[in-house]
């Protein structure tokens, strides 16, 4: 027994589905977030239920709750917006620094007991998918014509998140808002983006649309970015400007530990993201139903062509200075706004209102759009399947992640292809 297998139980959501908190409460796990490899919490963009509240956070897992204190978390910043300490044994007690008792989850006696073993057998098998060695040519027919149905599979899984925002919010605009803000986080960064959106309500963008600077400092001020001494004459305009508009608002900045950079290319720092997340604010005059108007692919991924303000032409933090580069979105990182923003919200606004021209136009944006280039893709390229839209791309990643990583070969078109060439005569 180690932390490894308890974080094999987590993201498989190999728990008993009757879960409860050490306090007593009863926990549902909504979705147990991506996992994370990189310094901070073990899991991030997790979403539980604690009786009747939605959390949206990070989860952190060990093997004895004490372990929190022994690890000392209670003292780093990225631990804060920890909403759940999934641990095999509670040994103690955890207080967080300002949010009282922490939510925590025994593992211990709430997982099938022939699992370990399993779990030992699954751990032997290294192969990237179950069947690695076994395609032989089968798999790029079948694919294509299975990919339609996984890609609308994928968009359907995101209508879920886009659906729950709006029970939330009953506003389509601010929905759109939020999810373009976790857009611009790129998956790393996506709930601190998101976090970072709530703490803005749109009304208050809409005021300062007609200032790019002014709403920097808003943002940059609300990020938690701004924390500590000014050590440039642009970062203390921004701190003068944001102590301003914090006190007319009466706004409440998130805490600096949540954002990640870790790993990321310069051009993706969350300093960078946030300016360029401004500047497409003030491009569509806060209106982001501006983006709806559009059914033209290449428009679209035009206008998400934007660049930081100019500070950040010879900057990747406040502060440092580098040399000079224009911070601007390429075409193929407006392609992944397109995919993880506009076509699932154009799918979920069609399924909500029951509407399949909405639903199509978002496939139709799909098929218009470059494939995506990744890890995922050049693996499947190497066993000879290769997506030649967007839509195909999205269908691979939904195969990989929903059904390979979960190993459902039996519910696999290509699973049952194989297998069925094998029981052949």
């Amino acid at each position: 027994m180690n932390e490894q297998f308890l974080q094999y139980l987590w993201k498989f959501r190999l728990l008993s589905l009757d879960l409860h908190t050490a306090e007593g409460a009863k926990l549902t796990v909504l979705h147990p977030g991506i996992q994370n490899n990189d310094g901070g919490p073990d899991f991030f963009n997790a979403r539980v239920r604690i009786n009747q509240t939605v959390w949206a956070g990070n989860v952190e897992l060990h093997m004895r709750s004490s372990d929190w204190i022994r690890h000392r978390h209670q003292y780093d910043p990225a631990y804060e917006n920890v909403i759940l300490h999934v641990v095999y044994e509670n040994d103690q007690a955890i207080r967080q620094k300002h949010q009282g008792m922490m939510a925590t989850l025994e593992v211990k006696n709430n997982f099938p007991a022939g699992i370990v073993e399993r779990y030992r057998e699954i751990m032997q098998n290294h192969l990237w998918i179950p069947c690695y060695k076994l395609l032989n040519g089968i798999a790029p027919g079948v694919m294509r014509l299975w990919a339609p149905a996984l890609a609308a599979e994928r968009l359907n899984v995101k209508s879920g998140f886009i659906l729950r925002l709006l029970d939330e919010y009953a506003d389509w605009d601010e929905v759109l808002y939020i999810l373009l803000a976790s857009g611009f986080g790129f998956r790393i960064n996506s709930l601190p983006f998101e976090l970072l959106a709530r703490s803005v309500p749109l009304r208050i963008v809409r005021r300062n649309a007609d200032n790019p600077f002014r709403l920097e400092a808003v943002f940059y001020g609300q990020s938690g970015l701004l924390a500590g001494n000014p050590r440039d004459k642009y970062l203390r305009s921004l701190h003068c400007e944001y102590r301003h508009q914090q006190a007319k608002f009466g706004l409440k900045p998130l805490k600096p530990g949540l954002w990640k950079r870790l790993r990321l290319h310069p051009s993706n720092f969350p300093d960078i993201r946030i300016s360029q997340f401004v500047q497409c604010l003030v491009k569509c005059k806060a209106e982001p139903g501006f983006l709806l108007q559009s059914v033209d692919a290449l428009m679209l991924e035009e206008f998400f062509q934007l660049s930081a303000s100019a500070y950040w032409d010879t900057h990747y933090r406040f502060g440092k200075t580098a040399g000079r580069n224009e911070k601007k979105i390429g075409p193929a990182t407006a392609r992944l706004l397109l995919i993880n923003v506009l076509a699932p919200f154009l799918f979920a606004y069609g399924s909500a209102r029951d509407m399949s021209p909405m639903r199509m136009r978002a496939v139709e944006l799909l098929e218009g759009l470059e494939a995506e280039s990744n890890h995922e893709s050049r693996m499947w390229n190497s066993l000879g399947i290769n997506a030649e839209n967007a839509l195909e791309s999205q269908a691979l990643i939904q195969l990989k992640r929903n059904y390979c990583d979960y190993k459902r070969c039996l519910e696999c078109r290509i699973g049952l292809k194989l297998l069925d060439k094998h029981n052949q005569p």
